[in-house]
């Protein structure tokens, strides 16, 4: 069976194994906090004016528009703008092995210390063509520039506020729902039952918050509860962005009790 790798350090100050455990993810509480090195510490004035917002759409113009100083969001160079996490994000909608693909999932081995096992191909160790080909795709020029991993350093801390802020409902765990064509494809770690399994889900992965819009995905839908401390980003908190179709989740992957139905 394939054995997933991760890293021995981070930037979280939680192991790598550990927080992609599932122990770990049936263990969060309303009052768990994952915040990778310096963040709040060196962005505190952005933290605390979201705090203070009114609104989802407020937090959201204050967030937008503190990157958009800070990383020169506006600016062209040679007529085209800068690298963004907004183009990250709008890559992997559109396809989460696409090169925007390998920079998230890049962003999440360096963060949190968990290696992909996935993108474009099955990659079964870091000593592979596999992974050379995915971290060459990662660090490329076009995409991985502009201090890109600080800004998903934010998008990630600016998610965790605004669903302590406007989100209870999801904390602890959030339902999630991933549409597959077969379970068998997927790394199953132990099997409960005929449709209960512990999975390990890839380093960074799409899950609905709409089984019916799972459904449209694939024969048979993944069930996951996920703790919120491992939601990267989802859709409608970022405004007048586009990103509001699918009621997607992008989700900080590891060991997960995932439930399946077929249809």
């Amino acid at each position: 069976m394939l054995a997933p790798y991760y890293h021995a350090t981070n930037w979280i100050h939680l192991p790598a194994p550990l927080f992609a455990s599932k122990e770990y993810s049936l263990s969060v509480t309303p009052e768990s906090e994952v915040r990778i090195s310096g963040v709040y510490e060196y962005h505190s004035e952005l933290f605390r004016a979201i705090h203070g917002a009114e609104s989802i759409e407020e937090s959201s113009r204050i967030f937008q528009g503190y990157l958009e100083v800070l990383f020169n969001l506006d600016e062209k160079v040679r007529g085209k703008k800068v690298s963004s996490y907004l183009r990250l994000l709008r890559g992997w909608l559109f396809d989460a092995n696409s090169s925007e693909g390998a920079v998230l999932k890049g962003w999440v081995e360096s963060r949190f210390g968990i290696v992909p096992f996935y993108h474009r191909q099955v990659i079964s160790s870091i000593h592979t063509t596999a992974y050379h080909e995915y971290t060459r795709e990662r660090m490329h020029p076009r995409l991985n520039r502009n201090m890109v991993y600080y800004q998903l350093d934010l998008l990630y801390a600016y998610t965790q506020t605004i669903i302590r802020r406007f989100f209870p409902d999801y904390l602890p765990r959030i339902k999630l729902y991933r549409g597959v064509n077969d379970i068998n494809d997927h790394l199953i770690i132990e099997r409960y039952g005929k449709n209960h399994a512990c999975i390990e889900h890839n380093n960074l992965v799409s899950f609905s918050a709409e089984k019916e819009i799972a459904q449209q995905f694939g024969d048979h839908v993944m069930e996951v509860d996920v703790p919120f401390t491992k939601i990267l980003f989802f859709s409608g908190i970022i405004h007048r962005q586009g990103f509001a179709g699918e009621m997607e989740f992008l989700v900080i992957g590891g060991k997960y009790d995932t439930r399946f139905s077929y249809y």
